[in-house]
């Protein structure tokens, strides 16, 4: 029996890996071989595999396209990462060390704000950054302004700050979930000598997690890096130069003379390179982060 789960892992590891080997083989394919065969016969006939769909994509004036969506994608990401890593840290410090009045149920609404789907709020959320949000006082007649117009609609700004809003909640309950972890007595030593709550936060809380804050940083960003459907809300047809990756490729024919699929995989490839360096680089702060995280309802 003991020799069953593990089949059940490789079967589903196969099973999970077979779509994305699929896909790297049609990124080696021609035009004409994908369009009337499966990708699975190449690997029977490798001398039909080429790298003409990497050179098209970094070729012509796709170069310049793809490599400005490259940097849009890298500008929505890093700071759609880094701001709610340090607001995340910060805040679960706050709920699990300092005492305040109501801070139980502070963390009861943040997780809860995990179950709302960040589909439903998109529309709201380009209306409030292209419009603001005014109300109106029935017995007063007046209008009060609730939000600003930022007038960020088709920016990036409004892309990362999307993802700041729905990155948060996750990252604080993660990392609550190993702040809270952290013996007392070490809290409590750097008040005795001296330390106030940032001290402690950035000398002591923060190095003790690092395992889940850096399990956050990671899953923030490969969300952010391959983010479709936020970018194209955002930003959409408004201001195309703006776009990242993950939408320019759905216009990938403008940049050659026409839509081949081995093309689009190529420039797909190229864009996953990212991540997957960064996932592999640093995936044990993933499990530990996690495990933190499942064992927070045994948290004392």
């Amino acid at each position: 029996m003991s020799g069953l789960p593990t089949a059940v892992v490789w079967t589903i590891a196969i099973v999970w890996t077979v779509p994305s080997a699929g896909f790297l083989v049609g990124s080696l394919r021609t035009s004409d071989t994908a369009r009337f065969s499966g990708w699975w016969n190449s690997l029977l006939r490798p001398g039909e595999l080429s790298f003409d769909a990497y050179r098209d994509v970094l070729s012509y004036n796709a170069t310049t396209e793809y490599l400005d969506a490259v940097a849009n994608s890298f500008a929505i990401a890093v700071p759609a990462t880094v701001i709610p890593l340090l607001a995340a840290a910060a805040a679960a410090y706050a709920i699990a060390w300092i005492p305040f009045r109501g801070r139980e149920w502070v963390f009861l609404a943040t997780v809860a704000m995990l179950a709302v789907p960040f589909q439903a709020t998109l529309i709201p959320l380009l209306q409030l950054f292209s419009g603001g949000a005014s109300w109106t006082v029935p017995v007063l007649g007046t209008t009060v302004t609730l939000f600003p117009d930022l007038d960020l609609a088709g920016t990036i700004p409004a892309v990362w700050l999307t993802h700041i809003g729905f990155g948060l909640p996750f990252g604080i309950f993660l990392i609550y979930a190993a702040m809270i972890r952290i013996p007392r007595d070490f809290i409590d030593l750097s008040f005795v000598e001296g330390g106030d709550h940032r001290t402690t936060l950035r000398q002591v809380a923060i190095p003790m997690t690092l395992p889940a804050i850096a399990s956050f940083g990671i899953l923030q960003f490969l969300f952010t890096w391959n983010d479709f459907l936020i970018a194209l809300t955002m930003i959409g047809g408004v201001n195309p130069d703006a776009l990242p990756v993950t939408v320019k490729l759905a216009t990938i024919g403008g940049w050659v003379d026409a839509w081949e699929p081995p093309i689009t995989m190529a420039g797909a490839v190229l864009h996953a390179a990212v991540p997957i360096a960064l996932f592999v680089a640093l995936s044990r702060y993933v499990l530990s982060g996690f495990l933190a995280a499942v064992s927070l309802t045994g948290a004392d």
